[in-house]
């Protein structure tokens, strides 16, 4: 049986307080194995995001355990927390959200930064993770001089630059055309193929059925979970 990378333990989420608490997530557990490829789907405002964020450290879950091989995460103190989330995870989201005043290169250039490379090596890398996603020719832009598919194609070469074993991408193709979105898919199966772990969270299933899983969400708890072609 493959091994698991993340484990979700009876997970909740609450937010606020009082009669004014929320419940995003109600003890969910998920295992995701390692180079395995996850898709997380549901209604809007039904937890989906709020898993991913929480698998990746970037939230904290009200009560519960996530796992990433042997590390609890929400043991982690804010420092070590945030050097495990570069070293291992990378993250794309829907709106790419890179630093407009920087050029792609310079956006990649500070996630090596942040992993501790240095320049010299750091720029070097950064120029073969634009050529591996086809926009060597684009290193010196800003984001605003690119398409949305190129936009989205330079957030994953961020999202890699510290070789992490896991994409956790947030609609990855949410602002992207069916051409974009088709480069883009074509792009992670070759990472998937390569031992990448992804998990995804996206509201079209056309692109859910890429992934080898899919799990819905709903209410804040997982309601079916599937194989894709099932």
């Amino acid at each position: 049986m493959p091994e698991a990378l993340i484990r979700v333990e009876n997970v909740t989420k609450v937010y606020g307080s009082g009669a004014a608490s929320a419940a995003a997530l109600s003890g969910v557990c998920l295992q995701v194995e390692r180079g395995s490829w996850l898709a997380i789907m549901g209604p809007s405002g039904h937890g989906k995001s709020t898993l991913l964020q929480i698998m990746g450290g970037l939230d904290r879950p009200t009560s519960g355990q996530v796992h990433l091989d042997d590390m609890e995460l929400s043991n982690l103190g804010p420092a070590k927390l945030a050097r495990t989330r570069a070293r291992a995870i990378g993250f794309v989201f829907q709106f790419f959200n890179l630093l407009p005043h920087l050029t792609a290169l310079e956006n990649i250039e500070l996630a090596l930064w942040f992993g501790g490379k240095r320049s010299d090596e750091g720029r070097a890398r950064a120029i073969t993770l634009l050529d591996s996603v086809g926009l060597a020719d684009k290193a010196h832009l800003p984001p605003g001089a690119l398409s949305g598919g190129q936009q989205q194609r330079v957030a994953v070469a961020r999202a890699l630059a510290n070789e992490p074993e896991i994409l956790l991408m947030d609609e990855p193709t949410g602002n992207l055309d069916s051409t974009s979105e088709a480069d883009l898919l074509k792009l992670l199966g070759s990472l998937h193929e390569h031992g990448r772990t992804i998990v995804m969270v996206t509201h079209n299933l056309a692109v859910a059925e890429h992934a080898q899983r899919v799990v819905h969400v709903k209410d804040g708890r997982i309601e079916r979970d599937r194989f894709s072609g099932d």
